[in-house]
């Protein structure tokens, strides 16, 4: 079976759009979320999405409330079980190796931003078990100021134990203004990429900008 490339325009993304509606629907029942600061998300890519991570849910929620395909880099892991990574191959993700510099998952991110389509980067690398922030690792920094596109900062709250709480609005996607990494002051790429996490804390509650309060 061949999967589509990780910079497929979301129009050849068939299966995404056939079944995109009805899986939304449900997901949101299961786990409504409130997305605030909606406007300030362009109609179309490319851009950045810039999370901070506390739960699985994330990913995929973010991707239901900008309502088009969010490329994200997934842990390599995933990959290996036939059923999950086919699925993730079909929605536009790609593979990264965590723990080393993976230069072709940063050549495959390139790719997809210089295609126009939407990058979605959680720069911890993992989820937080205290819902705080940790160090951002580097890597965002040179994607960011190589493709010169714009991100957008999405604070999430809300996300832990969100699932199954219905009718309720606990998760809370809120979408800071755009701005751009060559405009932050910072040329040292960790420095960027603390700059960068910066522009996501302000838009959480103190309690969960851990390193970045």
């Amino acid at each position: 079976m061949r999967f589509p490339a990780p910079e497929t325009p979301q129009e050849r993304l068939y299966i995404w759009r056939l079944f995109f509606p009805l899986v939304r629907a449900l997901a949101l029942f299961l786990a409504p979320l409130r997305a605030i600061g909606l406007e300030r998300v362009p109609a179309r890519g490319p851009y950045i999405l810039v999370a901070n991570h506390i739960s699985w849910l994330e990913p995929e929620w973010i991707a239901f409330a900008v309502r088009k395909p969010v490329r994200y880099m997934a842990k390599g892991e995933l990959f290996a079980w036939f059923f999950l990574g086919g699925l993730l191959r079909v929605i536009g993700c790609f593979p990264v190796k965590r723990g080393t510099s993976d230069r072709r998952a940063f050549v495959t991110a390139l790719r997809v931003l210089q295609a126009g389509q939407v990058l979605g980067f959680f720069p911890e690398g993992h989820r937080s078990e205290t819902g705080a922030m940790i160090r951002a690792h580097p890597g965002i920094a040179g994607i960011a100021l190589r493709s010169g596109v714009p991100l957008i900062p999405v604070g999430v709250t809300g996300a832990k134990g969100a699932f199954g709480r219905f009718w309720r609005r606990d998760l809370t996607l809120r979408f800071g203004e755009p701005f751009y990494a060559k405009d932050l002051g910072e040329t040292e790429q960790q420095a960027v990429a603390d700059a960068i996490m910066r522009r996501v804390a302000a838009l959480l509650p103190e309690p969960m900008r851990g390193v970045y309060a």
